[in-house]
């Protein structure tokens, strides 16, 4: 497919529709309740059914996240086809739609999708757990939401949104499951009235498993709890109070080795890196003893020896918890919003995948207000407009021991961010709609902190010189006042100046194993503002069928590194077009949606692991604006009810990324890159003048990050009365074409397509007052490839998607 047949495509369909909707005009009499239901979204801070909304959305209902076993967010991704959310350390989740988004693994980066639960923006990415239970849906809005979302939405925004407190309404639900791996779920809610103006709804979850690694690792001990008061007395005022918090234990996986690279020399030197895979299948955690011996072969040139070990114990020790209040106030002149809100989240982890240990305590709090009015001019205006302040502080320590290179880092960041926003819709002939949407927004950031780094040397850099088969490795140490302590007590020095590069009289040696010290401080702050806009037409052709266009801007906030010489980047922008048809078509049992859309991204951040411009350069975590890109393609959403007891749905993306320029640079320390990029020798300069040799690598042309080009969910339900209950069939398959998550492009670290596909059968009684099913998820037992990083020793450590489950659940409501 191309693009002209593409736009062809799409051009047809709306051609066709006028002509349908003409056909299906006689059938608009029937009940609304008949064929397909309409589902109610806030997409829009207004409620409207999604189906007359012109905005590319995904709307996931409660019970698809039932099937599907979400409880983190990164679970999300196996239902919405134009999400890929990836689970990282300590809970942290990256988010990417359609190629837009950010690895962002620490504090002080932001993410490039906007997270919002129960109407709050959450500004960290590893806060986004412990809240999927007892919810109405999740919104996934696909593209940049620069007007009524803003900031850190280049991407666009994901809404999850709780089931409320019910005036008058006595109710419990509960679901429990057990499932392989020892996996244990539950979900209860009570909704209680407290006199004819007041209601409470209290509800909770749990989910315990065991580790899907041999090693033990990636363990789910979770748990969170929420209460919600409703006061309505029936007038223009209510008010709803609610409180949430949420445990997080077990512990991230470890990460299986995926093989290991090595360079081959011949007559006239360097030739090519080979790869060789370990044969290890995808549940072999790095604390497995077959993996421990497999990197202990490997020999470390800056330690000059053998031995590695991968030892630290990874654990989550998180707690979060929130409060917020919803006033809303109706008057004839339109309705009043303010919500302010309170969050903070503290988390104590240790994980491995590439380090020895790596480690991270954080302390965050962050508050926020918002205020809305919505109003009408007429019967053919209507008009939103608000602001919201946001204020976050976070205060954090981290480790990442990587056996021959330890930082230790501790920082102090925060922001302070500012918005008004504003949009009018108008209706100047009958079934036209035209919007316009602007906002401004002032972002304020600081960091004060400190990474104390250190390296370990056996002697001069050369291969022949370096073999110290004793030479302690950096030990695991919990501050860089015990490394020092270990190594004075082991005779080797610590230094700031390379014992090479010293003379004799001074202490040098060309032999003499040393650990080299530098410190990266940073003291610091950014401001950025931007105005981001949005246009929009919509016209209704009937009630069920219509088209709309767009043209939106987004917005994703600059930030900081711990990286000499690369210590903060830029924001990024992205403008998107968006042409799309929503329609229903045989009395409301046929539902057919269709969206082109054209992306232009623009000074794109990026997280992964590089080199800074020390001097030498060390390896960092760090983001960087790596260039700019042009995503388009098509998206198709089909339902359709051939009988009154089946359902069959389709959603089809595909995906034409480019990166129209993007380059890095990697040290020149005598081998090339391993890459697939083109690349050539040149030079950059450090803070303090000095020359480095590095490698300009071209990725140019390459399709963008976590953007498979086709993406694939195909789902039926089949609903059989069998006397006293009713037998509901579901089943369903998603596929996810070939993708790449790293800036090498090397061919085993690409994501291959695969099929994942899952089944279930539920018997029920007609009221549907109590429920078991019978599930097994992943029938293919098919793991797919979450990312893959190369360690120091030349190891490539991977993750993969969740084997086979199978369990049963139990359910009911009162």
């Amino acid at each position: 497919m191309n693009t002209a047949a593409s736009c062809a495509a799409l051009a047809l369909a709306l051609a066709a529709t006028p002509a349908l909707a003409q056909d299906t005009a006689n059938d608009e009499a029937a009940a609304e309740q008949e064929g397909i239901g309409d589902i109610i979204v806030t997409a829009q801070r207004t409620a409207t059914v999604s189906q007359r909304t012109p905005l590319a959305i995904d709307v996931i209902q409660p019970e698809e996240l039932t099937t599907q076993q979400v409880i983190r967010a990164e679970d999300l991704s196996r239902i919405a086809p134009s999400l890929a959310a990836v689970g990282g350390a300590g809970g942290t989740t990256s988010f990417f739609v359609r190629g837009v988004g950010n690895n962002s693994s620490n504090a002080y980066s932001d993410p490039a999708i906007s997270f919002n639960y129960d109407g709050v923006y959450v500004g960290r990415p590893s806060s986004t757990s412990g809240v999927f239970y007892d919810l109405q849906r999740v919104e996934v809005l696909k593209g940049p939401q620069g007007t009524l979302y803003g900031r850190n939405a280049t991407a666009g925004a994901i809404n999850v949104i709780p089931n409320r407190p019910e005036i008058g309404e006595q109710s419990v639900d509960f679901m429990l499951g057990y499932g392989n791996y020892d996996w244990l779920t539950g979900q209860a809610a009570v909704n209680v009235p407290l006199g004819e103006t007041l209601a409470m709804r209290a509800s909770g979850s749990v989910s315990r498993r065991d580790g899907f690694m041999t090693d033990g690792t990636g363990e789910q001990r979770e748990y969170a709890g929420r209460v919600q008061f409703l006061y309505d007395p029936g007038t223009d005022l209510t008010v709803r109070v609610a409180a949430d918090y949420s445990s997080q234990g077990g512990s991230s996986p470890s990460g299986f080795y995926l093989g290991k690279v090595d360079p081959v020399f011949g007559q006239t030197g360097f030739q090519r890196y080979d790869f060789t895979p370990s044969g290890f299948s995808p549940d072999q955690g790095l604390l497995d003893p077959r993996s421990a011996a497999y990197v202990a072969q490997r020999f470390v040139t800056n330690a000059g020896r053998t031995g590695v070990v991968i030892d630290g114990q990874p654990y989550n020790d998180n707690e979060f918890w929130g409060v917020t209040a919803e006033i809303v106030y109706s008057t004839d002149a339109g309705t009043l919003t303010v919500q302010p809100a309170y969050r903070e989240a503290s988390l104590d982890y240790v994980f491995n995948a590439v380090f020895r240990e790596g480690a991270s305590t954080e302390e965050d709090q962050q508050f926020s207000v918002e205020a809305r009015w919505n109003g009408d001019l007429g019967d053919n205006v209507s008009y939103l407009l608000g602001g919201i302040y946001f204020d976050e502080d976070i205060s954090a320590t981290a480790r990442y021991n990587q056996n021959t290179l330890t930082p230790f880092q501790n920082f102090e960041t925060g922001t302070t961010s500012w918005a008004g926003f504003g949009m009018v819709t108008v209706r100047p002939v009958e079934n036209l709609s035209l919007t316009a949407a602007a906002r401004y927004t002032d972002d304020k950031k600081r960091f004060d902190g400190l990474s104390d780094v250190y390296i370990l040397f056996c002697g001069n850099p050369a291969p022949q010189q370096d073999f110290c088969p004793t030479l302690p490795f950096t030990p695991l140490v919990s501050s860089a006042a015990a490394l020092r302590t270990f190594y004075a007590n082991a005779g080797v020095p610590v230094v700031n100046v390379p014992l090479f590069a010293l003379p004799p009289i001074a202490g040098g040696s060309q032999t003499a194993p040393f650990v080299l010290n530098s410190r990266i401080p940073i003291n610091a702050t950014l401001s950025n503002d931007k105005v981001t806009y949005r246009l929009a037409a919509q016209y209704d052709f009937t009630p069920r069928n219509m088209i709309y266009a767009s043209m939106e801007t987004g917005y994703h906030a600059g930030g900081f590194s711990f990286a000499r010489g690369v210590e903060s980047y830029l924001p990024e922008q992205i403008r998107a077009w968006t042409l799309g048809t929503k329609n229903r078509f045989l009395d409301n049992r046929l539902q057919v949606n269709l969206e082109a859309f054209w992306w232009d991204y623009r000074d794109q951040q990026f997280s992964q692991f590089g080199f800074d411009l020390g001097n030498p350069p060390s390896t960092v975590f760090l983001t960087r604006n790596i260039g700019d890109s042009t995503i388009k393609g098509l998206d198709l959403d089909v339902q359709v009810l051939p009988t009154e007891t089946t359902t069959l749905s389709a959603n089809v993306q595909y995906l034409d990324t480019s990166y129209d320029s993007f380059v890095y640079f990697a040290p020149n320390q005598g081998l090339p890159p391993n890459t697939s990029c083109p690349y050539t020798p040149t030079t950059q300069t450090t803070p303090g003048g000095a020359t480095l040799n590095v490698f300009a690598i071209d990725c140019s042309g390459n399709q963008a990050f976590n953007s498979p080009k086709w993406s694939l969910n195909l789902d039926a339900r089949q609903v059989v009365n069998v006397g006293p209950f009713d037998m509901h069939l579901n089943a369903g398959t998603r596929y996810r074409g070939a993708s790449y998550s790293s800036a090498d492009y090397l061919p085993y670290l690409q994501a291959r397509p695969n099929f994942v596909s899952y089944a279930s059968i539920t018997f029920a009684d007609h009221d549907e007052t109590m429920f078991l099913t019978f599930y097994v998820n992943n029938i293919e037992n098919s793991r797919r490839l979450i990312g893959g990083t190369a360690t120091s020793t030349g190891l490539i450590v991977a993750n993969a998607e969740q084997p086979q489950t199978i369990g049963v659940r139990l359910g009911g409501s009162f």
